[in-house]
């Protein structure tokens, strides 16, 4: 946990917020809000402060304090920099998400009490004390929690593309986030994607009958990062949208009303990005979402996405570009679907991986032993393997581990 977070700053933060010198902060309680291999981007520390205001009342904040991960090698700051993460989402939260949730006419986001630029750092309210809770990362989400995300996704969206309509004039354009986990500006985390492509192939080939997928996946290698990025380019023809780039079930927090999921709000926006929102569809359904879900419901989970996101733009008044047909919607979405690849067989491991040992962001990004072997025990997981192989096959079956499948198009 970060040094300098301290009763005094905290302290100076909510004077700051309420607007009021005379608060003082009487107790403060620090713990750290997960545990190893539970999130990789940052560290998250659960805050519980009583403080006393100009009135002589003691008021109790429960707040979440989201910093750097300090303790980071430099090769793998290095790596990390050019996404400029932690920047961008600082920039968002202080920006643009306020301008979104106006729009929408609903809360998206957690509320925000003190962004400092400086460190890095972000502190918001700890939503827990409002009734919403992480879904278990290991359960995946099933139909309602999926058809939930899907629709405040869908308000986020449509108001992201109504704002940039209406910014076209001013300096300031969403499409400057152009820095998803593919982009043209670096290929940092290609020691990660190849590293999981390869050990992903490595565990296919000591299963009988899955040779042939082991070995697309090896011939994809070289090519990999190139279709990758064409996935994250945004099509004129497309209505585009700030993404959330990273959507998983531990990026989202759920509040229930007599055991039915009833609203979602979502958290990191580390690595937004102004593209297609299929990707963010194919990210959640393929790191996520229950294997019924995934391999029956996918088309009426884009339709429950659809419909809000027309509707949303529709009372927006966006002027933009025609509404996509149910079928243009579907056509859209096939044009990504190479993310569903990277989803379903490179990112779902590492998310509900189980072995802590090396569980950090340095072995993700490293190509020696450690970040190797560490990518390697993924693949050991019983609870990701049968989902591996299905996918393999079906991707094959859609043409998807083709490096040439973008050409002509």
């Amino acid at each position: 946990m970060a040094a300098w977070l301290t009763s005094e700053y905290l302290e100076a933060a909510l004077r700051r917020h309420y607007e009021n010198n005379q608060i003082r902060v009487e107790s403060l309680d620090i713990k750290p809000a997960l545990g190893k291999g539970e999130n990789y981007g940052a560290i998250l520390t659960r805050i519980r402060l009583v403080y006393s205001n100009d009135l002589g009342s003691k008021i109790e904040e429960h707040l979440m304090a989201k910093t750097l991960l300090e303790d980071e090698d430099a090769e793998t700051r290095e790596k990390k920099a050019p996404y400029d993460i932690y920047n961008r989402e600082l920039e968002l939260y202080e920006q643009v998400l306020p301008k979104l949730q106006k729009l929408a006419g609903e809360q998206l986001c957690p509320k925000v009490l003190h962004i400092d630029r400086e460190r890095g750092a972000l502190i918001m309210e700890d939503l827990t004390h409002r009734g919403y809770v992480m879904a278990p990362r290991l359960q995946r989400l099933d139909e309602q929690h999926v058809s939930l995300v899907l629709k405040k996704l869908a308000k986020m969206q449509a108001a992201s593309a109504v704002l940039e309509e209406n910014s076209k004039e001013n300096v300031f354009s969403l499409t400057k986030y152009d820095r998803g986990f593919f982009n043209r500006y670096t290929e940092s985390f290609s020691a990660y994607f190849l590293g999981c492509l390869k050990s992903c192939a490595g565990y296919l080939k000591t299963q009988l009958g899955y040779e042939n997928q082991a070995k697309l996946l090896e011939e994809l290698a070289p090519h990999y990062m190139a279709v990758g990025l064409r996935c994250f380019q945004p099509e004129e023809a497309h209505i585009n949208v700030l993404t959330h780039g990273d959507l998983w079930t531990n990026n989202m927090m759920f509040k229930y009303e007599a055991g039915v999921p009833s609203d979602v709000l979502l958290i990191d926006f580390q690595y937004a990005f102004w593209g297609s929102s299929t990707l963010d569809i194919h990210h959640l359904l393929n790191t996520s979402a229950v294997e019924a879900v995934r391999s029956e419901l996918q088309i009426k989970m884009r339709c429950v996405y659809h419909e809000v996101f027309v509707g949303e733009l529709r009372r927006l008044g966006f002027k933009g570009q025609r509404l996509p047909s149910r079928k243009q919607f579907h056509l859209e979405s096939e044009q990504k679907r190479f993310y569903a690849v990277h989803c379903g067989l490179l990112l779902q491991p590492v998310l509900l991986n189980t072995d802590e040992t090396d569980a950090d962001f340095a072995a993700l990004l490293s190509d020696q032993p450690r970040g190797m072997n560490m990518k390697r025990r993924l693949y050991l997981n019983p609870g990701i393997q049968d989902s591996i192989k299905r996918l393999a096959k079906q991707f094959e079956l859609e043409g998807l581990l083709d490096p040439r499948q973008y050409e002509g198009l």
